[in-house]
């Protein structure tokens, strides 16, 4: 708020006000880097985790020369697979879509055999957005450090979530954002073990390196920088507290006889996700009507003619079109209560008893 009221100078004057938000600006860098184990000087901000994802396939295309090759999954956030589409429709790149098994993991062997001598980046989601599966990131790291391959992952979903020290791991770019954290929205960042690998997608002054011109976002840097410190501060409080909710409903949910299945169950989730298959139900009813008793959740999907699109997501963990329109997301934060998550459940109940006359 002080950024927005007494000290909002333009962190890029020369002015004593200019380089109190320097100082600012700085300390949010800290901070940032702190929560994932990052040098401040790797922390590049950026207006969220879609630019920054852009900005390193473009810069991985463009340091590469003639007919580049980059590899991701078939369930990644749509900045990527969007911008994948863009470069393949353009003639820019080619692109390898790595399937996912049913629990929604990425096998390390198949990354190994799509690798060629033109990948010039591998991009693998940390977290998925709407199942909370987490991948060996390790692992597949592991697997481009020996080809000689950049890696990318998005890690919106896991910033925060999961305990990482960026210095130690075969990763070359992570990205985030700060809402995931419960900082602003418009803020997030590209962390890199070498910047000179990044390449500007706007061009203009010498912010942020030159890697991204333009007036410094003070507010959301700011407010970034103050949620990734707390974050940092209460981790273990926080994620305990996230499996404990998202434990109790699913657990509570199961034991009340409604036919469902976790999607992803099987594989390694973080605390604060669950996506549901509520078998015979209209996800999108569901969904509908829980909002309307204050019960906030999700589909993950747009809109086409009154009816929304299977999500691409649990498609491709082989779940039939019935199924992925069953199937509802619910995050749980750390401002939720007990008590909540019981009402929750005492919801879902009551309206799939409704929408199914009874079980």
């Amino acid at each position: 708020m002080d950024s927005l009221s007494d000290s909002f100078a333009n962190a890029s004057s020369a002015h004593s006000s200019g380089k109190a938000s320097r100082v600012k600006v700085v300390q949010a860098r800290d901070a940032v880097a702190q929560l994932v184990g990052a040098l401040p000087e790797q922390v590049v901000f950026t207006s969220g985790g879609t630019e920054a994802n852009n900005q390193v396939l473009l810069s991985a295309v463009r340091n590469r020369g003639q007919h580049p090759h980059i590899i991701t999954s078939t369930v990644e956030h749509s900045s990527i697979l969007k911008t994948c589409e863009y470069l393949e429709r353009e003639g820019l790149a080619t692109i390898s879509y790595l399937p996912v098994d049913s629990a929604g993991v990425v096998d390390a062997w198949a990354l190994a055999e799509t690798i060629n001598d033109k990948t010039c980046l591998v991009s693998i989601q940390w977290v998925n957005n709407e199942t909370g599966v987490i991948q060996d990131i390790e692992a597949l790291g592991a697997v481009c450090r020996e080809k000689g391959v950049l890696f990318h992952t998005d890690a919106a979903q896991a910033a925060g979530k999961i305990e990482m020290d960026f210095s130690g791991l075969p990763v070359d770019f992570l990205t985030f954002t700060a809402h995931k954290i419960h900082g602003p929205q418009g803020v997030g960042a590209i962390v890199a073990k070498n910047l000179t690998t990044l390449s500007p997608i706007l061009h203009g002054g010498s912010q942020e390196g030159g890697l991204r011109p333009g007036t410094e976002n003070l507010a959301g840097i700011v407010g970034f920088g103050v949620a990734a410190k707390i974050r940092t501060m209460n981790f273990s409080e926080v994620g305990s507290h996230l499996k404990l909710c998202r434990d109790r409903f699913e657990t509570e949910l199961k034991s009340s006889g409604l036919p469902l299945v976790v999607n992803g169950n099987t594989s390694r989730r973080v605390s604060n996700t669950s996506s549901i298959q509520f078998s015979g139900i209209e996800g999108l009813a569901l969904m509908a009507r829980l909002g309307s008793a204050g019960v906030v959740c999700s589909q993950s999907s747009a809109c086409t003619n009154q009816r929304p699109e299977p999500s691409y997501v649990l498609s491709a963990m082989g779940l039939s079109e019935e199924e992925a329109y069953a199937s509802v997301r619910f995050c749980f934060a750390q401002d939720n209560t007990q008590d909540e998550v019981e009402r929750a459940v005492s919801e879902i109940k009551m309206i799939c008893d409704e929408l199914q006359g009874g079980w």
